[in-house]
């Protein structure tokens, strides 16, 4: 049930499956969600189990997972006509599924499962653990959670410091502090520069704002204009670092490169102490992080 739990939705199986010994079988599964593509290539555990990921997956711009991974999975749309061609005992979706389609696949007496966004590390294992049940392979999930763990082990500072960071997306965009990315800055030695500062999740923070009270550290989530503006190479003490907005996507594997990019910005920072300057931090950014 715990593993049930995770999933926004555990629907019966298919009245056909009661024809069918269960023992050693494993359910066929095609994933509509992108976050559900990574962890579900991860611990699904025969060839041909995993029928198809999402068409996110085909984009290098969107997929949450390796690409060369991606490719090696057909990729569908998620009408219901591509989806019925495929003969799944299991969908996996998003939780803003359309109604009508769910219900669609309820008719069909196919099982829909659907996976929601993971706010904590926490949350994430959790989806792990739920995904790879519904796979048949719990084995394989746990040792997923396992390398994210120690991944999440090796990005956590040396020291205790903590650097205000400013995740920047385009447009200004920030994270809340109830996200995954907080909970990792957090993890990796950094506070959330904008939360500290009254905004929550997809607020605004234009760049006149980031002029007039500079963080210790931008980390630039995306190449919009703003992001990359002549006036912010006058903040002499702020680091500004670029961040692949893949990595504030999903949770699952992606945690793993999220947590290593953080600590390789993180450790280019020197621990000096500051009469003051960008982000009221307790660290000097000395360098940019470039890479």
């Amino acid at each position: 049930m715990a593993a049930c739990a995770a999933l926004t939705a555990c629907s019966p199986q298919p009245k056909s499956e009661s024809k069918r010994d269960t023992t050693h079988y494993l359910p066929t599964i095609v994933s509509l969600n992108p976050c559900a593509d990574a962890i579900l290539a991860e611990v699904t555990r025969r060839p041909g189990q995993l029928l198809a990921l999402s068409h996110y997956s085909a984009d290098p711009r969107a997929a949450s997972m390796d690409a060369a991974k991606a490719a090696q999975y057909p990729k569908t749309r998620g009408t219901l006509e591509e989806v019925l061609a495929l003969h799944p005992d299991v969908v996996v979706d998003g939780t803003f599924i359309p109604p009508a389609t769910a219900k669609a696949y309820e008719r069909l007496g196919l099982r829909l499962e659907t996976l929601g966004i993971a706010s904590t590390v926490e949350e994430s294992r959790a989806q792990i653990r739920a995904l790879a049940a519904l796979a048949g392979n719990p084995a394989k999930g746990e040792a997923l959670i396992k390398r994210i763990d120690t991944a999440l082990a090796a990005a956590a500072p040396a020291d205790r410091a903590t650097i205000p960071a400013l995740v920047w997306e385009p447009g200004g965009i920030v994270p809340g502090d109830s996200t995954l990315i907080a909970e990792l800055l957090r993890r990796t030695g950094f506070t959330n520069f904008a939360a500290a500062r009254g905004l929550g999740q997809a607020d605004q923070l234009p760049l006149e704002r980031v002029l007039a009270d500079p963080p210790r550290v931008i980390l630039a989530a995306g190449s919009d204009r703003a992001l990359q503006h002549p006036a912010l190479t006058h903040l002499k003490a702020t680091t500004r670092a670029p961040l692949d907005p893949r990595l504030l996507y999903c949770a699952g594997p992606t945690i793993i490169p999220a947590a290593k990019r953080l600590a390789e910005v993180r450790r280019t920072l020197s621990p000096l102490p500051l009469a003051g300057g960008a982000g009221g931090g307790h660290v000097a950014a000395t360098r940019m992080a470039s890479k």
